[in-house]
């Protein structure tokens, strides 16, 4: 059988109205954030994850931000459509990015994860807390770090 899903690495001009159509139904009315923390100005110079389904329907994004001397790339905005949860879309994604990442030699990659999932990016793929535990959009998030 094959995938109900694929995976693709893009930029922002490429997927532009997907990836924004994904941050307003996820974040926005799923998560309930505000609208005004959807865009810090990276997008542009970023790489992204999209996720679609067999039948080509957006269902997950992500994106790995370009190295800022002295930080490492910072890979984050990952997110599924609730019914594609469970179903390793988010790991297919962080994936991905981190072939991403590795294909550029990026000798490490930060991730700020929520709390809460601190535990899934440290057994299933090495990340270490890098930092303390911060509140951003009311969650609570753990700044981690894998050296690639």
């Amino acid at each position: 059988m094959d995938k109900a899903y694929s995976v693709h690495l893009l930029c922002w001009h490429d997927g532009q109205p997907l990836l924004l159509a994904l941050r307003e139904a996820i974040r926005i009315r799923d998560q309930r954030m505000s609208a005004r923390l959807g865009s810090d100005g990276l997008d542009k110079a970023s790489r992204h994850a999209l996720a679609l389904s067999a039948k080509g329907s957006a269902i997950g994004c992500g994106r790995i931000t370009a190295p800022m001397h002295p930080a490492a790339p910072c890979i984050g905005g990952i997110a599924v459509l609730p019914e594609w949860r469970n179903k390793k879309v988010g790991t297919a994604l962080l994936e991905l990015l981190l072939d991403y990442a590795r294909s550029q030699y990026y000798p490490e990659v930060e991730i700020e994860a929520p709390t809460q999932a601190v535990p899934f990016y440290h057994r299933r793929f090495g990340f270490e807390v890098a930092g303390e535990e911060f509140m951003a959009a009311n969650m609570p998030y753990t700044k981690m770090r894998l050296v690639l």
